[in-house]
């Protein structure tokens, strides 16, 4: 802190030394106060901090003060998101500030072009939605006139925008429209020629994103392939997709941490060549040709790479077989074992085929081609039936496979598949299986296997019962993020002395209600209100709560209050929870008043997000509700509430 010192000032000629109000000599401190120095002189520092600002703040403090606006007025062109193009102002001026932008989203039509010239500096460079445009696939709407002969001619380069001349040769001739079938795959290609543009002079890309169109050029691939610091690459939306492609981009970029094949359809495919590509590598076999594990020397007419849609491989059940093969005949040379083991092996990480279509032998022979796999996502995906070896297999081809999400699979993934996947991967740390076939059998499974669980996800799970809930999470302590949306925990299953092992839990997303227990027995030894308390009290103790999302919370016979968080039921017991920051409480049955939210505000204060339903009910207890909401809105004006 700095110290402010009341400094008299002497006439000239006064031998009296410069004294502060407690008499102390300040000529001892007159060359540190001149050199300490201000907080803007350390600017990596004040960014740092500023990161963490939102935009508006950002917005706000740079208007306010010029030095703060010369040091992080920076940060407001590091991350452009897609929305940005819409603003004219933007797009006239994003050249000046390219040198600055790190993280860049471009939206439909942007001049990849210009993007090459001014941007050398990227780390994340989105592209899948620049051709989401019908005509002008690549360019930007000022130079729409010039777009016209280009797009006539096929012209491999993209116009600057910096060049626009609106009267062409073309445009003397007469006006020339638009083609509306336009070929899509030859303006990917010339998409393609700007990017490998942009990728040779940004060194630093390490996520990339694009919206591929049949086959990849090989250029594009082998910019890929030389590009060190390339981590991260999505290919969702893949149309007309392409098997070589995929495998020639596995094969030649090893350094490859994370390969997202989402929004696809590979229902078709099986990746075939794939699974023997350890004996032949892709990148010496011609582009229509898959190639399979041949004696050296053979002479064979080979498949072309088209998806299987018949029995034997063709369009139709009646197709030609000759249609299906390539009429030239091709001389395969095998590898010796030397030249296997020289072979680098893919270092892909994290897998995501999220709402892809795909069959078991498409995920199997992909993932033996990254045996260092450690997350595999199929989030809301469908055609994925497993057979009963299937775990086996996996924990073959993946040994170090640790995080698994299979979320949105509707009741395709039955309860024997999760109790075979825990039972070969006994390291597993992520179980996300919401909304699927995953019941009580292999909850248990994860509870005798799994100890080392980290985040599991239960969302609209049916057939867990409320005692499984309970050992769960006595049993696993390094469970740091459970939700089981709409399964319930009774209160009357909690056991007197037992406590949740789970003490570093962050994120709890359950319902909780106090039903009448089955034995009359437990009941008569135990109020209602001793059961409230004890479920407070358990969670008072996951004292590093983040987000805790409740539901239920009726009222007991009608009677007495349930786990609805009013201080009429016991809410001051949780006064613990001082890290929790967002309260989910759409499920909960609503009775807050303006003291409930009075006493959140004042004993959690990280408390920054409130999710709720506003109650549309003319009752007492729904105006009270509604009173409490705009009390909040004026008691804290920042904070972020969400009425659904």
């Amino acid at each position: 802190c700095m110290v402010q010192l009341s400094v008299s000032v002497n006439q000239p000629g006064s031998s009296m030394p410069v004294r502060g109000t407690q008499g102390t000599d300040v000529r001892h401190y007159d060359h540190r106060e001149r050199s300490r120095p201000s907080p803007f002189s350390i600017p990596e520092l004040v960014q740092e901090i500023c990161s963490y600002l939102d935009r508006p703040t950002l917005v706000r403090g740079c208007r306010v003060s010029r030095q703060f606006q010369a040091c992080c007025g920076q940060l407001l062109w590091m991350n452009i998101p897609g929305h940005a193009w819409a603003n004219k102002f933007f797009r006239d001026n994003w050249h000046i500030h390219g040198s600055r932008i790190r993280s860049l989203c471009c939206g439909p039509g942007v001049d990849l072009g210009r993007i090459s010239l001014y941007c050398r500096n990227l780390v994340s460079l989105d592209v899948s939605h620049i051709r989401d445009s019908t005509d002008v696939n690549n360019m930007d709407t000022v130079s729409h006139m010039n777009a016209r002969a280009v797009i006539q001619d096929r012209v491999g380069c993209t116009t600057s925008a910096m060049n626009n001349k609106p009267n062409s040769g073309h445009d003397k001739a007469g006006p020339i429209p638009l083609r509306k079938t336009m070929d899509s795959y030859s303006s990917f290609v010339r998409m393609a020629e700007n990017l490998e543009r942009i990728i040779r002079s940004n060194k630093h890309i390490k996520c990339l994103q694009i919206k591929p169109q049949g086959q990849l050029p090989r250029s594009l691939i082998e910019t890929f392939s030389q590009h060190d610091q390339l981590r991260m690459l999505s290919l969702n939306g893949w149309q007309n997709f392409h098997e070589y492609s995929l495998l020639l981009i596995i094969e030649s970029c090893p350094r490859l941490t994370h390969l997202s094949l989402g929004e696809n359809d590979f229902t078709q495919y099986t990746l075939e060549a794939l699974a023997s590509s350890s004996s032949t590598p892709i990148s010496h076999t011609k582009p229509d040709t898959l190639f399979l594990n041949i004696p050296e020397g053979k002479v064979r007419l080979e498949r072309c790479d088209d998806p299987i849609k018949g029995r034997n491989g063709s369009k139709s059940a009646d197709q030609d077989l000759l249609e299906i093969h390539s009429k030239r005949a091709v001389l395969y040379h095998h590898k010796n074992q030397d030249q296997q083991d020289q072979r680098v092996q893919s270092r892909i990480q994290s897998l995501s085929l999220h709402q892809s279509g795909l069959r078991q032998d498409f995920l199997v022979n992909l993932t033996k081609a990254c045996p260092r796999l450690e997350h595999l996502s199929l989030l809301d995906g469908w055609g994925f039936y497993p057979s009963s070896r299937f775990a086996f297999i996996l924990s073959q081809a993946c040994p170090h496979l640790s995080r698994f999400e299979f979320r949105e699979q509707s009741l395709d993934l039955q309860d024997e598949f999760f109790v075979s996947l825990c039972t070969n991967f006994p390291q597993l740390q992520w179980i996300h299986a919401g909304r699927t076939g995953f019941s009580h059998g292999a909850l248990e499974s994860v509870r005798m296997n799994c100890r080392e669980i980290v985040s599991l996800n239960l969302d609209g799970a049916r057939g867990i019962q409320s005692g499984e809930v309970d050992q769960i999470l006595q049993t696993c302590a390094s469970l740091k993020v459970f939700s089981a949306q709409g399964v319930v925990l009774n209160g009357w299953d909690l056991k007197h002395g037992s406590t949740w092992a789970c003490r570093g839990l962050e994120t709890l997303v359950l319902d909780i209600e106090i039903y009448a227990p089955i034995d009359s027995s437990t009941m008569s030894s135990c109020s209602v209100t001793s059961v409230r308390e004890r479920v407070y009290d358990q969670l008072a103790q996951l004292t590093r709560l983040v987000m805790l999302g409740l539901g239920g919370g009726h009222s007991v016979r009608g009677v007495e209050s349930g786990v609805d968080l009013t201080l009429a039921s016991g809410l001051e017991r949780l006064a613990s929870l001082h890290c929790l920051e967002c309260l989910d409480i759409r499920r909960l049955r609503r009775v807050l008043g303006q003291e409930d939210m009075a006493w959140m505000v004042q004993h959690w204060p990280r408390f920054q997000k409130l999710e709720i339903n506003k109650s549309r009910t003319y009752n007492h207890r729904g105006d009270m509700t509604n009173k409490a909401i705009e009390w909040l809105v004026k008691a804290r004006p920042g904070m972020d509430i969400r009425l659904y």
